[in-house]
Formats: C-alpha cells, sequence, structure tokens
C-alpha cells in the first residue's frame, strides 16, 4: 500500500468567523499533509440553467487517521476536492478510502 500513495494532498477544515454584519465567513485552513493515491470514479454531465456541468468523483485512498474531520477538503495540485464520504474498508484502521467531489472554481 505505501508504493500507491505518490500524491501529496493538504487537508484543509473549515474555520467560520462571525462578521460585523451578523453574518459569518468561512474559510478554509489547513489541517495537515499527507500522502493519497488518486483514481478518477466518475463523471456526469448535467444540464444546469441551460449550460452543460460536468462533476467529476475521486477515490482518494490515504493512511488512516484518527478523528478525521467531518467536514473536510482536500487540495491536489490546483484541484479542490470536497469529501462526501470516509471509510475505513475492511476496519483495520490502516487506511481511510474518501470518495471526493472536483469543486468548479
Amino acid at each position: 500500500m505505501i508504493g500507491n500513495l505518490r500524491t501529496r494532498i493538504g487537508i484543509y477544515v473549515p474555520h467560520t468567523v462571525a462578521d460585523e454584519f451578523g453574518g459569518a465567513q468561512t474559510s478554509w485552513v489547513l489541517h495537515g499533509q499527507t500522502w493519497a493515491h488518486i483514481t478518477p470514479k466518475t463523471i456526469q454531465e448535467r444540464a444546469r440553467n441551460g449550460r452543460l456541468s460536468v462533476t467529476k468523483t475521486y477515490l482518494v485512498i490515504m493512511r488512516w487517521q484518527a478523528g478525521f474531520p467531518e467536514r473536510a477538503r482536500l487540495i491536489w495540485g490546483e484541484k479542490k476536492l470536497r469529501v462526501l464520504t470516509s471509510s475505513d474498508p475492511d476496519t483495520r484502521r490502516e487506511r481511510l478510502h474518501l470518495i471526493c467531489e472536483e469543486e468548479q472554481q
């Protein structure tokens, strides 16, 4: 497994701060970095408001982390991936499988 983890990614978590207008500002703060293996899963095309929208999903495999954030964003090069689900596939606490969706820029 270690030989397949060749891609360096950043794990970001949301940090929300109240603003002076009674609202909130959310920024993303670096939680940590790790090595991962990333594979494309699906590509879906949809018409949204008369425009074509493409959604790409990826399977990200990384070492298991205790307390992996519930809401997270991964930065992979120029791509931002929103974590949809995370699971420990064999319940041995060796690796995490994340299903991620690429955020449109």
